[in-house]
């Protein structure tokens, strides 16, 4: 990672928890529309904590949503999403629990859950992948907007799951939640931790057997492909430009803030959770399974 983009990652990380999350709740008009557009769109039941942080900057959020949305139904999109699944999965799968997951929660809404996640990440990596590219001055791709290949909604079959708040964890989870952030170094628990927290035996199980690959060999080499596979594919689309963004009122001491906020989220959060769900992905279904997605539209 360039020198530049350590210094923003590390400035976005201290901003973030500052800033804190607009919550669906809590958000006006605006906010609300591009978090319905975001489930419609992104085809889950819920938000993802990208776009909770980046409502604090409301006039960038909408308009940034609105050049992206009207590409992510579209099979160009579906199946570059697709094909960064095809290479999430590093090297030595680590083996499920020999006693099996029963009884450590419950598997079938974990399972639900983690398809998901699982699906939703490699499109959210390619989201904030166009928004980063575009604040840092590249240029995007035609403008022509194609035909979406299915109707927004979310898919059947997804599962949203309230998250622990940290403040409400027991002891040991809120021990383990803070193992987890300090080995990643990110600004708070990746909301597929949370989720899973609520059954603690299981997120234990996981964490022991995908914890001591984070920040391997392994792990950074397939996280570079992916970064690099998923600029490849967004450089095609039109990305909402600084140029465009100036216009919009947003200063410079606000998109450096954008800036470092996506440089955390597109270089750190959403790359290692991606990894680390498709490995737990495949200790719950498979090597193969965890692959693909049952909710690709691209392969239907």
């Amino acid at each position: 990672m360039a020198l530049e983009r350590m210094e923003e990652v590390e400035r976005g990380l201290r901003l973030i928890p500052v800033l804190g999350e607009v919550m669906p709740e809590e958000a006006d008009e605006g906010v609300r529309a591009v978090y319905e557009g975001v489930r419609a769109r992104l085809r889950v039941p819920f938000v993802n904590f990208v776009f909770r942080v980046l409502a604090n900057y409301p006039d960038y959020l909408r308009f940034a949503w609105g050049k992206m949305e009207p590409h992510l139904l579209t099979t160009y999109f579906e199946r570059a999403a697709d094909e960064l699944r095809e290479r999430a999965l590093i090297e030595h799968v680590p083996d499920p629990p020999e006693e099996g997951w029963q009884g450590m929660g419950d598997i079938g809404s974990i399972r639900a859950f983690t398809d998901t996640i699982h699906y939703v990440l490699p499109r959210l990596l390619m989201v904030v992948s166009t928004f980063d590219e575009g604040l840092g001055g590249e240029p995007g791709g035609g403008e022509a907007i194609p035909e979406p290949a299915i109707a927004p909604g979310v898919a059947e079959g997804t599962l949203g799951l309230t998250m622990v708040a940290p403040d409400e964890a027991s002891e040991d989870l809120s021990k383990l939640f803070e193992e987890i952030r300090q080995r990643h170094g990110h600004p708070g628990v990746a909301s597929y931790y949370r989720a899973v927290g609520r059954w603690p035996g299981f997120l234990r199980t996981a964490w022991e057997q995908v914890g001591p690959l984070v920040g391997s060999r392994a792990y950074e080499r397939r996280k570079g492909e992916l970064l690099q596979h998923a600029r490849s594919a967004v450089l095609e689309l039109p990305l909402p430009s600084k140029g465009e963004v100036s216009a919009l009122g947003v200063d410079d001491e606000s998109a450096g803030e954008l800036r470092a906020i996506l440089a955390v989220f597109r270089l750190r959060v959403i790359p290692d959770t991606f990894l680390e769900v498709a490995l737990i992905k495949a200790m719950l279904d498979g090597p193969e399974a965890a692959r693909s997605s049952r909710f690709s539209f691209a392969t239907t």
